[in-house]
């Protein structure tokens, strides 16, 4: 139920009116945004959404995956489901006149699962096995 909490949370978030200010639109140079002319020192352009953009499909996958199982499997499915949703909001976006369809944003957006699921491993969620469920698993054992 946390699942599907978070991830209505996030299309509501990504379909609401925002300012163009706020959403990196007009200029890209961060004007008016204290400390964010340092981004152009980067290689790379990082929008001022991008870190939501990564955090939240990051807890998309964590949270989905927990749902889902801790096995590689469970994990699997739940960062390609986070990047399937994140790119079908993408689309849902497509056609509002305050919002735009955006390459980028679905490309940060599987970053995000990928960033979330690399925690998951690392943090020891995920198991050496393939299981999907650990109790469904312990149950087969023991009925075999």
């Amino acid at each position: 139920m946390g699942t599907v909490a978070f991830a209505l949370a996030v299309l509501v978030a990504s379909v609401i009116p925002v300012s163009r200010v706020a959403s990196g639109g007009g200029g890209g140079s961060g004007a008016g945004w204290p400390g964010i002319g340092a981004v152009g020192a980067l290689p790379f352009e990082v929008g001022l959404t991008d870190p939501f953009h990564l955090v939240g499909y990051a807890v998309l996958t964590v949270l989905a995956s927990r749902a889902i199982g801790r096995g590689r499997r469970g994990l699997l499915l739940a960062a390609a489901g986070a990047v399937a949703f994140g790119l079908g909001i993408e689309l849902v976006q497509a056609p509002i006149p305050w919002r735009s369809f955006a390459w980028r944003d679905a490309a940060v957006n599987a970053v995000g699962a990928a960033i979330g699921s690399a925690a998951l491993v690392a943090a020891g969620g995920i198991g050496s096995g393939d299981e999907t469920d650990p109790d469904e698993a312990s149950r087969t054992r023991r009925s075999q």
